[in-house]
């Protein structure tokens, strides 16, 4: 479900977010001033543009599979339909033909013609 909205993998998501939580870590732990909150922000925001990145990467790859082309849904249900519509006249072409075996079935042995 999560690739389905994302694009992307659980897996892929959990290594993204386990690099940028490595790397703020690193940030944090070399930086004593306050000019490290800032570089943490900066570093979150990067990752969220790498992530979203990787996102558009995904989907549009993802939609280059399935069929995306504008007409083309359309297309497929009036096939769906002239297919419908073909089984229900088999199937009432399978009704007359019961039909008129019975008929047929039902009918007196023919006359036969004496000889003379």
């Amino acid at each position: 479900m999560i690739k389905k909205w994302l694009g992307l993998d659980l897996f892929d998501l959990l290594v993204h977010a386990g690099v940028t939580i490595g790397l703020a870590a690193a940030i944090d732990s070399a930086s004593t001033g306050p000019g490290g909150e800032g570089a943490i922000a900066l570093l979150i925001t990067a990752s969220l543009i790498v992530l979203a990145y990787r996102r558009h990467r995904a989907t549009a790859r993802r939609g280059a599979d399935a069929p995306g082309e504008p007409g083309q849904l359309e297309e497929l249900e009036a096939r769906v339909a002239e297919l419908e519509a073909g089984q229900s006249r088999m199937l009432e072409l399978e009704e007359r033909v019961d039909f008129a075996e019975r008929l047929l079935s039902q009918q007196r042995e023919p006359v036969k013609l004496q000889k003379e």
